[in-house]
């Protein structure tokens, strides 16, 4: 059975990524010490690459791993890489990578879900703790660890953008994948839908990833120009 968009197990799910993406960073910066904030990164990155690892088992031994679907080219698998890199090294261009990719982008994975299974199968449990888990390991390096984005954050992380872009494109071509629905929308549904065709949606969701960013910088912008 497919997963169903804006059903009350959605709305569970919506509720808890709210729920821990909020309460987590604030418990580590109110409450938690340097020592256990750091530890709760850790724990959280780890998470975000077991959790891969495990996909990769499972489609391997059910029988599904196939080099045009199961690389880690997909942008959640990038914003996982770089959310787990900055969660274990506190490295702040990660940190803004993760916050920009993230919210903007892997966040979609949770508000609309392309997913053929619904619970208790075990792959609805990858795919949200890669999603849902994503979206509050980013929210915990930013407001947990006050990686803040710094002056520049936007224009570096559409730069870094363009090799994810350029990267996907050609994968996808070579092997006739849809990496970054890069190649076809989802069949699923999503903001896609109303952006045109191939590839002028690409060109869309470019111009949208960049109004986004912007917006999401919005809260850092005047302590940035004040520093």
């Amino acid at each position: 059975m497919r997963f169903e968009h804006w059903s009350p197990l959605h709305f569970i799910i919506l509720f808890l990524t709210a729920f821990f993406g909020y309460g987590l960073p604030y418990f580590g910066k109110k409450f938690a010490s340097s020592k256990t904030k750091n530890t709760i990164g850790y724990i959280l990155g780890a998470i975000l690459l077991l959790n891969y690892c495990v996909y990769v088992i499972y489609r391997i031994n059910s029988g599904y791993w196939q080099i045009r679907y199961d690389l880690p080219m997909e942008f959640c698998n990038w914003s996982a890489i770089v959310t787990s890199l900055a969660l274990f090294t506190r490295n702040r261009t990660l940190a803004e990578l993760s916050y920009f990719w993230v919210i903007a982008g892997s966040m979609q994975g949770v508000i609309t879900p392309d997913l053929s299974v619904t619970f208790p199968h075990i792959y609805f449990f990858i795919f949200f703790i890669a999603h849902s888990g994503l979206v509050i390991s980013a929210f915990y390096v930013v407001f947990g660890l006050e990686l803040t984005p710094r002056k520049g954050a936007v224009l570096r992380s559409v730069l870094y953008s363009q090799i994810y872009v350029a990267v996907a494109l050609v994968i996808d071509f070579a092997l006739d994948a849809n990496y970054g629905y890069m190649r076809e929308k989802s069949a699923a549904g999503s903001l896609m839908d109303y952006l045109g065709p191939w590839p002028i949606y690409i060109l869309w969701m470019q111009a949208l990833g960049m109004i986004l960013f912007t917006i999401l910088y919005l809260p850092f912008w005047k302590r940035n120009a004040e520093g």
